[in-house]
């Protein structure tokens, strides 16, 4: 579930719309523009992977140096990884999670991940983007909440000595445009 950029695998709408069979996510990345017939994925380092995981840049750079994930990478982070993570707030916290496998193993962020994109009023696995649980209706911590609070509290914290926010990091700043409404599911 570790995908080689750093994002959590278990917490996208592709993999939960197709391994919870969840019809309101399936419905939503057609929505998006995906094909229904490209809606499938077990996970980046699985022999399922959806057309956009299998032919990632990314996928391609640890192949061909021999290595697993990005922070293996001796020129970690590199720039095209630092600007991936801007582009959508799921992708800011997969710099976050490089940084964190760099510290721990990756079977106890895994566990840590689990649970951070798991309910905890009912247990069901959420998304990135979930703002509620769709089977309890219990408020949920989402990707763009997360990164936002970050930002902000990196932003209080250091307001004294620097006068701009963190690049890339303030709400909606550095972020590709919002696909259509995510579903709650």
């Amino acid at each position: 579930m570790v995908g080689i950029c750093g994002v959590y695998c278990g917490a996208c709408t592709t993999y939960r719309a197709y391994n919870d069979n969840d019809q309101t996510l399936f419905d939503w990345e057609v929505k998006t523009g995906m094909p229904r017939e490209e809606i499938y994925c077990k996970g980046c380092n699985s022999n399922l992977v959806n057309k956009w995981c299998a032919n990632c840049d990314f996928r391609k750079c640890v192949n061909a140096r021999k290595i697993a994930y990005c922070f293996q990478c001796e020129d970690f982070p590199c720039r095209k990884l630092v600007d991936f993570s801007k582009t959508r707030p799921h992708r800011a916290l997969g710099l976050r999670n490089l940084r964190q496998l760099k510290e721990m193993s990756v079977k106890e962020w895994l566990k840590k991940q689990e649970k951070r994109w798991t309910c905890s009023s009912c247990g069901k696995k959420l998304h990135w983007y979930s703002e509620k649980c769709s089977d309890c209706g219990a408020d949920f911590d989402n990707a763009t909440q997360e990164v936002s609070s970050k930002s902000k509290s990196f932003h209080e914290k250091h307001s004294k000595t620097h006068s701009s926010k963190p690049e890339g990091m303030a709400r909606g700043a550095g972020f590709e445009p919002a696909r259509p409404e995510r579903p709650q599911a």
